[in-house]
């Protein structure tokens, strides 16, 4: 569910897209907000099969087969276009950031990976659950359900098209494609219009 994240510092909608600033995966795709990053997992489960909610999926979708295809969504994951958080508890505390191999910014950390994405979607569906007056469930099905409606997915979601998650070249890895794809899922949230309209797909509507 990992990407990386090519817009300019306090960019507001509609944002404005960086590809001069490193990483070297914004500057090698000119005018792409959003790059699948190279050390997102996903891919398909050798264990689960595929459930229902998957069978439809957004037209030019990845095809899923028989078995579970992860991840879902997608959100902001590299560490190189991370988020800052302040860690005060001890050891960690006591580090921080680096420049140029000298700690500079005591308690302060640049983070990635799903220690980014999850928490940042867990907090997303928190507030869905607070629109809906209780909690939601298993979002899945209705996330999907949205997936399959092209105007709500084209409202709800940025569809992440650009990427290959490939590190090692004797691996190939999965391609960002349209739709969904086995490294950002459905894409990533467009919040203010998803989290309602997640609670009328949750309910049936």
């Amino acid at each position: 569910m990992l990407f990386f994240v090519c817009s300019a510092k306090r960019s507001r909608y509609p944002r404005t897209t960086d590809s001069a600033s490193p990483p070297t995966n914004c500057q090698s795709h000119p005018g792409v907000a959003e790059v699948g990053w190279t050390n997102a997992g996903g891919g398909f489960s050798h264990v689960f099969s595929r459930p229902s909610y998957q069978n439809t999926l957004p037209a030019g979708s990845t095809s899923i087969g028989s078995m579970r295809g992860v991840p879902d969504v997608g959100l902001q994951a590299s560490s190189r276009t991370g988020a800052l958080v302040y860690i005060s508890l001890p050891p960690d505390g006591s580090g921080g950031l680096n420049c140029s191999g000298t700690p500079c910014s005591t308690g302060w950390y640049d983070i990635g990976g799903t220690s980014l994405s999850c928490p940042q979607w867990a907090a997303l569906v928190a507030i869905a659950d607070q629109i809906n007056g209780g909690g939601l469930g298993l979002v899945n099905p209705a996330l999907y359900s949205i997936g399959a409606d092209a105007t709500r997915y084209a409202n709800d979601f940025y569809d992440v098209t650009t990427g290959l998650n490939q590190t090692d070249s004797t691996i190939p890895g999965y391609p960002a494609t349209t739709g969904w794809d086995p490294i950002t899922g459905l894409g990533t949230p467009n919040a203010a219009n998803l989290l309602p309209d997640l609670v009328l797909a949750a309910n049936g509507q």
